[in-house]
C-alpha cells in the first residue's frame, strides 16, 4: 500500500468524522420538530426501526438492480446515496439518545454531538463497523424516518408555572 493509498483512507475516515455529526446538527437546527419524533422513536426501541428500515432498503436494491440492467449504474448510484444519506439522518435520534444517556447534565445540542461521536468512532472500528454496523444503523435510520411519518407530535414536558411576584414593598425597602 503506497503512502497515497494511506492518506485517501485518512481523508475519507476524517470527512466522516467531521460530515455526519455536521449532518445530523444541521437536522437538528433546520427541522426541530422532525429530530424530536426521531429522538422519541428512538426511546421507544430501535427493534422496529430496523425491520422497518429494512423495507426501503430492500424495495430501493431491487429497484435499483432493475434500473441498472437498463440505465447503467449511475441512476443507481443516485438513488442509493440519497437512501443512504436519508438513513444517516435519522441517525441523529440514536445519536442524540446515546448523547442524553452517556452526558444527562450536558446541554441538547452538546448531548447530540458527542452522542454522534461515539457513533462514528463505533463505525470507523476496522471490519465490523465498517460492514456491520455503519449499515446497520443506516438501515435503522431509515426505521425512524418512516416511523417518524407516522407519529403525531411529540410531547413536550409541560413548563413550570412562573413563580409569583410580591408586589407588597417598594424594591430595596426590608420586609
Amino acid at each position: 500500500m503506497l503512502m497515497s493509498d494511506v492518506l485517501m483512507w485518512v481523508a475519507i475516515a476524517s470527512g466522516f468524522i467531521v460530515g455526519l455529526p455536521a449532518l445530523w446538527m444541521l437536522s437538528r437546527g433546520l427541522w426541530p420538530e422532525a429530530f424530536e419524533k426521531r429522538c422519541a422513536a428512538a426511546r421507544q426501541g430501535m427493534g422496529l426501526s430496523f425491520v422497518l428500515g429494512l423495507l426501503p432498503a430492500i424495495f430501493f436494491s431491487f429497484l435499483i438492480a432493475l434500473m441498472a440492467k437498463r440505465l447503467g449504474p449511475v441512476p443507481g448510484l443516485i438513488i442509493s446515496g440519497t437512501l443512504i444519506v436519508w438513513g444517516l439522518v435519522g441517525v441523529v435520534g440514536i445519536a442524540s439518545l446515546i448523547g442524553e444517556r452517556l452526558w444527562p447534565a450536558g446541554e441538547p445540542w452538546k448531548q447530540t454531538r458527542n452522542g454522534g461521536l461515539v457513533v462514528i468512532c463505533c463505525a470507523l472500528i476496522p471490519i465490523v463497523g465498517w460492514f456491520l454496523f455503519l449499515p446497520l444503523m443506516a438501515v435503522t435510520g431509515m426505521g425512524l424516518n418512516l416511523r417518524c411519518y407516522f407519529m403525531g407530535k411529540p410531547r413536550r414536558a409541560a413548563m413550570p408555572p412562573p413563580l409569583p411576584v410580591a408586589m407588597d414593598a417598594p424594591i430595596g425597602t426590608p420586609n
